[in-house]
């Protein structure tokens, strides 16, 4: 990751590109997403294995290098190579002016979202991460300011997703919490049935 102060901007096809499996949950969209230090993410993907075993769970848990905190969706884009280039350029414009300092970021519970049949299986924090609030809501005042309206301004629920497609289980205290210190924001172009993140802009946080 970029921590020097500078924009790290990539379009072209030198983007970082991340491959897993289709993902049914977060393909062909723009997003603002807070990505884990690569060793959370290893203890991370060691933690999702052990709750699939214990709780019967038929799916397989996300890849490491996918796991995030998805901060700000910014709209799914079917059928398109690439998100449209205005939406991108407002974007990175309007994080550029975010401000926030690092701060630290804790998950203490694992627990099943949704309903039906699509139960992921989710990282979770009953009360806390206020800094990590903090940041949606700036960064959600920035696309505002330049016009982009989210509905999303008070459903804004931080977690990370382990595994799709699970079903309902007992909330699941972590003898250890999952944490990291959040020292940037990524800008991320998912793509439809390829199961592939690119990375399009780093924003280190002061």
């Amino acid at each position: 990751m970029k921590n020097n102060g500078q924009l790290s901007l990539n379009l072209g096809g030198g983007s970082r590109v991340r491959k897993s499996e289709a993902d049914p949950m977060h393909s062909d969209a723009l997003y603002f997403a807070i990505l884990p230090d690569r060793e959370v993410a290893s203890s991370t993907a060691e933690l999702a294995g052990h709750l699939r075993r214990q709780y019967g769970f038929s799916t397989k848990p996300r890849r490491s290098d996918l796991f995030h905190i998805t901060l700000y969706p910014l709209g799914s884009y079917n059928g398109r190579p690439e998100p449209p280039h205005e939406v991108a350029f407002a974007a990175m414009q309007a994080a550029s002016t975010v401000s926030k300092t690092s701060f630290q970021v804790v998950f203490d519970r694992a627990v099943s979202f949704g309903n039906g049949d699509n139960r992921p299986l989710v990282l979770w924090r009953k009360e806390g991460n206020a800094e990590l609030k903090a940041l949606y809501r700036e960064l959600d005042d920035a696309m505002r300011h330049i016009g982009f309206a989210s509905d999303g301004r008070e459903k804004f629920e931080p977690h990370m997703t382990l595994l799709y497609r699970g079903h309902l289980i007992p909330e699941v205290i972590l003898d250890e919490p999952v944490t990291w210190t959040v020292r940037d924001f990524v800008l991320v172009h998912s793509l439809q049935g390829e199961g592939e993140h690119k990375h399009l802009c780093y924003w280190p946080l002061n």
